[in-house]
């Protein structure tokens, strides 16, 4: 995989391995409240992704697969030959696309306020025009406007938690901006990689989520009788951050599959 790039990460614990993914535009920091609760019964890996954090921002498109080879490179550098890979909002596509190319690297996979489906054409679109726009204006420009959405309904958006995320997205590179609004436009539908029942999936979601809808999930666990769903009540996009405690609860409850 010599087209990888090393990952900036944080890891705790041992025992079964769990990496957790971060959405866009963020980093690994948002899992640290989970990190340090899950890191007693598991090893936990927390990458910045390529283009976020403090991971290396190179020119181009980023394919949801080369976000997995680089985490699938993380892996090897760490002699881990499967995790459990838990994936927020992109970071679920980026898990997703693993199932997809590297199977064997997937113990289980956790989609949290995450979803398999591919964009329609108008958002893809959508996402496409605003990765030309982060590189002629700059972060800022496509990232400013995301906070409401991603916090529950009426939340105060000068409060301390909203505050760190939006100083997060606004260091994102531009790079990392327009590399993965590009890679997530051009993502598959992954529904039919749920229906498997091995390797064991699980989805968590907010209930007052504002950009995956509560619905399209229970409509597709209700399609697939093995694909379980727990509902964090009080929380939107960023559940680990709104209600960790829940979130952390709920991670164990889906991890106690694979604690050793």
């Amino acid at each position: 995989m010599s087209d990888t790039v090393l990952l900036h990460y944080e890891e705790q614990g041992t025992g079964q391995p769990v990496v957790l993914l971060h959405g866009y535009p963020l980093d690994h920091t948002i899992w640290r409240a989970q990190m340090a609760a899950l890191s007693d019964s598991f090893r936990v890996i927390a990458p910045d992704l390529r283009g976020h954090g403090q991971s290396p921002a190179p020119a181009g498109e980023y394919p949801m697969e080369t976000l997995a080879a680089d985490v699938s490179a993380l892996l090897d550098r760490l002699g881990i030959a499967q995790a459990v890979w838990v994936g927020h909002s992109m970071g679920g596509y980026v898990a997703l696309a693993a199932l997809r190319t590297m199977p064997e690297r997937v113990a289980g996979l956790v989609l949290c306020a995450s979803h398999p489906f591919a964009d329609p054409p108008d958002k893809a679109q959508a996402r496409r025009d605003n990765a030309r726009r982060a590189l002629a204006e700059g972060t800022a420009a496509v990232v400013s406007g995301m906070l409401a959405s991603l916090f529950k309904p009426g939340t105060n958006l000068e409060s301390i938690p909203a505050h760190r995320v939006r100083t997060i997205m606004l260091s994102t590179p531009v790079q990392g901006v327009a590399g993965v609004l590009s890679g997530m436009a051009a993502r598959p539908d992954s529904v039919d990689l749920l229906r498997a029942p091995v390797p064991p999936k699980a989805l968590i979601a907010g209930r007052d989520d504002q950009i995956i809808r509560l619905t399209e999930l229970q409509a597709l666990t209700a399609q697939i009788p093995h694909l379980s769903l727990r509902v964090i009540d009080d929380a939107g996009h960023l559940p680990m951050i709104e209600q960790p405690d829940a979130t952390t609860a709920a991670l164990r409850d889906v991890l106690s599959y694979w604690k050793r």
